[in-house]
């Protein structure tokens, strides 16, 4: 088996190239991950996957919803690691067939919902081990999951595992030899932390602060934050800073008390504010280093469009040194997955109705939705969403106003700063009060645009060449080498022998 990252920055000859030297006859699979793809990418892949190999099976799967017949074999929707095992044992050791849906949409194809019927949630162990040819770089940001769900259960909210109380964190001793592995090996130093909240739980700060001061290295951490929690439980601040967690996205949403308390988040805004320039004293004086990052609503139950642009002034007054990024409200009338949120599930009780205008939904449409342009205000690749309207405001009010957001921060100078997930994407290359002084619009000129694909994905692809280059070099050969000689190059003893010949596929 071998992974390819970033497989959307490939270019076609690249992946052919690299594809036609390491399959051979034997090669039975190829995974797609698709939670980062864009459909229309994710449809043209397939369909070139199997033009190049029409015998081998395609599964799809990630976080995303999957609403298109994008030409896989199978869908799987959520945390798939026990699913994974039900479809391959079905594939190719004439298992039972898996429990799943087969909609209309994705052509027939059997879309497994895994946080239903195949929950992986509470593993115990979610590290990840690479491997030489996955040509980890030191300067690369990796990922690291603590634990699986959240405790919380927002009303807007999609993601998988809401309202969890059981503890799912993995074990100290797990969560040190990945670390340390990582920084043997590869020279790792930088992480976002997967996890859909960090500070959910004291026990599970506890353990990686006392983690982070065992290592005879200095990590930095990127994670998601509830701000409320560090507000009601001050000392956070201290765990947060002895684990170097400094990189901080924070899901605020509004700073409206009665849009607050109807989507479950009640804590007063005056609080909310307090807590956010507390934390930022804290870590500046502890670690002399921060990033918050603030998610912003427009569109929650009875907050006016006046509301949204005195919360958007707090911002400028208060957070410029900082960043922040408003999106309008979305709620999904998707159904074939158990993973919707309150307001999918319901939401006329939570006060929503259609919108009723055919010219104003167009209008909406054509600025809302995401395709592949990066001017659409659209935060999730969805294909169901509601049009709504609420007592104060309506989807079209969120768009225009997200969409002078947008402008009045450009005709600023893009004031605010690198988000907190980008921020150590520049560790080792800059100065870090350099880094921290530089504005979103250099990011996005910088990052988006070139920058990330010149210093980590371009030598990646180089490298992932040139390794099956050698190999062949050094064997005499011309075009295909052996399956053996492969896994030589690529060893992974965690690996089960029985699958060890498929191709999974990753997109950056």
């Amino acid at each position: 088996m071998t992974v390819v990252d970033w497989v959307s920055a490939w270019n076609e000859w690249q992946l052919r190239t690299y594809l036609s030297d390491i399959c051979t006859d034997e090669t039975t699979l190829f995974g797609v991950s698709y939670t980062w793809l864009e459909p229309d990418y994710a449809r043209t892949l397939i369909q070139g996957l199997k033009e190049f190999r029409p015998d081998v099976k395609i599964m799809l799967g990630g976080q995303q919803f999957i609403q298109h017949d994008l030409g896989a074999d199978i869908y799987m929707y959520g945390y798939a690691e026990t699913a994974l095992d039900a479809v391959l044992d079905y594939w190719f050791a004439d298992g039972e067939k898996p429990i799943g849906a087969r909609p209309i949409e994705l052509g027939g194809a059997q879309l497994i919902d895994c946080n239903a019927d195949y929950r992986a949630m509470d593993l115990g162990d979610y590290s990840v081990t690479y491997r030489p040819d996955d040509y980890v770089q030191p300067q690369e940001q990796l990922t690291v999951e603590l634990s699986r769900g959240c405790r919380f259960a927002c009303k807007y909210c999609n993601y998988a595992f809401l309202g969890v109380k059981q503890d799912t964190s993995t074990a100290r001793e797990i969560l040190r030899a990945e670390l340390m592995r990582n920084w043997e090996e590869w020279g790792t130093t930088n992480y976002i932390i997967a996890d859909d909240t960090l500070n959910d739980r004291d026990s599970k700060l506890e353990m990686l602060a006392d983690v982070v001061e065992s290592l005879p290295f200095e990590p930095n951490f990127a994670s998601f934050v509830r701000i409320d929690l560090t507000v009601s439980k001050p000392h956070q601040l201290e765990l947060l800073s002895r684990a170097r967690v400094w990189a901080h996205f924070y899901g605020v949403e509004t700073f409206d008390a009665g849009a607050g308390k109807a989507v479950s988040k009640g804590m007063s805004p005056d609080k909310i504010k307090q807590g956010l320039l507390a934390m930022r004293k804290h870590m500046k004086s502890k670690l002399g280093l921060y990033r918050g990052s603030l998610g912003m609503i427009a569109g929650l139950p009875g907050e006016t469009p006046e509301s949204w642009r005195d919360s958007e002034q707090w911002l400028l007054d208060n957070w410029i040194d900082q960043n922040w990024t408003w999106w309008p409200l979305e709620i999904s009338t998707e159904d074939n997955l158990a993973t919707v949120s309150e307001f999918s599930r319901d939401w006329e009780k939570n006060g929503y109705t259609r919108m009723d205008d055919p010219e104003r939904i167009e209008a909406v449409k054509d600025v809302f939705v995401r395709h592949s342009s990066e001017d659409k205000v659209q935060h999730k690749y969805d294909y169901k969403t509601l049009y709504w309207k609420h007592s104060a405001a309506d989807l079209a009010d969120a768009v225009e106003f997200v969409g002078w957001q947008r402008k009045t921060q450009e005709e600023l100078g893009w004031p605010n700063k690198i988000p907190n997930f980008h921020v150590l994407n520049y560790a080792g290359q800059y100065e870090w009060d350099d880094i921290l002084a530089r504005s979103d619009a250099w990011n996005n000129q910088q990052v988006r645009y070139g920058a990330e694909y010149r210093r980590i994905i371009e030598p990646y692809i180089t490298r992932k060449l040139e390794g099956v280059y050698d190999i062949k070099k050094e064997l005499g050969l011309d075009s295909h080498f052996g399956i053996k000689k492969m896994k030589q190059l690529s060893i992974n003893p965690h690996i089960d022998a029985n699958h060890e010949e498929s191709l999974q596929l990753h997109p950056m």
